[in-house]
């Protein structure tokens, strides 16, 4: 008979596993707000150049690509964590003991790596990149009314 007792220096419930992912998520977003921060001077002339020019349709993102891409990274990241959530079960059931710290550490890194190789997927199937995917979707969420949508899917990643 399996012992299932948890140990105090090893707590990963789902409720740890969700919070750590939902810290994952919101660190990734923040070095991406950092990052468009720093460069966003000096591609602010470059991207007015760029609002000038005229693009057909099917060149710009649409609300309902950025609502299919968020929904995508959302439930392929949700198995992600149903995934890691799995593994570590199975660590605790064979006995071995992973401190707080070290888990949280170790499942924010999977959780991030993950992500990458996600995006990088996603984005290429929808044939975007990050920083298009970025522009488009602000401008859908500064019109949040407009694209209800949009917004569900972004605040549900």
């Amino acid at each position: 008979k399996p012992h299932h007792e948890k140990s105090p220096t090893m707590t990963s419930s789902p409720t740890t596993l969700a919070a750590v992912a939902a810290g994952c998520t919101l660190l990734a977003y923040g070095a991406s707000r950092l990052t468009k921060k720093a460069t966003s001077s000096t591609t602010d002339l470059a991207l007015t150049d760029l609002d000038d020019e005229i693009f057909s349709e099917e060149d710009c993102i649409s609300a309902d690509d950025v609502v299919a891409i968020f929904d995508k990274l959302f439930l392929t990241m949700q198995n992600v964590v149903v995934q890691l959530s799995q593994q570590v079960q199975q660590i605790q059931m064979s006995g071995q003991m992973i401190p707080e710290a070290q888990l949280r550490q170790l499942l924010k890194a999977e959780f991030e790596r993950a992500l990458v190789a996600c995006q990088a997927q996603v984005f290429e199937e929808n044939d975007v990149d990050a920083d298009c995917l970025e522009e488009a979707t602000w401008e859908f969420m500064e019109e949040e009314e407009k694209y209800p949508k949009v917004k569900r899917a972004v605040e549900r990643f």
